[in-house]
């Protein structure tokens, strides 16, 4: 759609008729858009009609345009909501099940980090450590485990018996379903059965017994994995 033709015809318009598009900020609202089209309609060329093709193409761009505007304004309120109420906002992550997105586990003499994920349904799960080149190490099959949250603590020992050395590796997990269908799971923090509030930051706490960061929420479910 030629926008700048569209104004012209309104300026011609202007000259003819008291009503005026005035924009004094260079911008173009739906209302203004609206005007510009009415005026294009009024004062268009009766030899020379506007086609319907053209009509059908400004009118879907003026859809679009109010969609846009209407979708602003939606995220410029739940803006305000989270600055202002961020306590309400968090409780809402309550009884729902949360992933980092992190897949790295690290493994010290005294400990290793613990693996949790869900299952929407039951599934056979495997879960596969790799080193930092990239190369699984070790893979460990869990079996059928039911639907639900569930926790896994890796031995630290590879697929030859061998305990491996400190350091951070990576975490896949993958879930194969009765008919078949294979998926990887998302690694997952767990269930929020609790908010804490330190300070400036919100923490999430999961049944798993850890304490997540809200700013580091990357997945929100109320069923866990699919």
């Amino acid at each position: 759609m030629d926008i700048a033709k569209i104004a012209n015809d309104a300026n011609i318009a202007e000259s003819m008729s008291s009503d005026k598009v005035e924009n004094p900020k260079a911008t173009l609202s739906k209302y203004d858009f609206l005007k510009l089209l009415v005026a294009q309609l009024k004062y268009q060329d009766p030899l020379h009609p506007l086609n319907n093709d053209q009509f059908i193409q400004e009118n879907t761009m003026f859809s679009q345009l109010e969609q846009l505007m209407n979708m602003s304004k939606s995220i410029s309120k739940l803006n305000t909501n989270l600055s202002t109420n961020p306590r309400e906002y968090a409780a809402s992550y309550l009884g729902k099940y949360i992933s980092t997105g992190e897949n790295t586990i690290k493994v010290t003499k005294n400990k290793i980090d613990s693996v949790s994920f869900t299952l929407s349904k039951e599934a056979d799960v495997t879960v596969h450590i790799s080193n930092s080149k990239g190369e699984d190490i070790a893979d460990v099959d869990l079996g059928k485990l039911s639907k639900g949250a569930h926790t896994y603590t890796w031995n630290g020992k590879d697929n030859k018996g061998n305990s491996v050395a400190t350091g951070t590796y990576t975490v896949r997990i993958t879930a194969k379903y009765d008919d078949g269908t294979q998926v990887t799971l998302s690694k997952s923090a767990g269930k929020v059965i609790a908010v804490n509030f330190e300070g400036d930051q919100t923490m999430l706490v999961t049944d798993a017994g850890k304490q997540v960061p809200l700013s580091q929420v990357q997945v929100v479910s109320s069923g866990g994995q699919t």
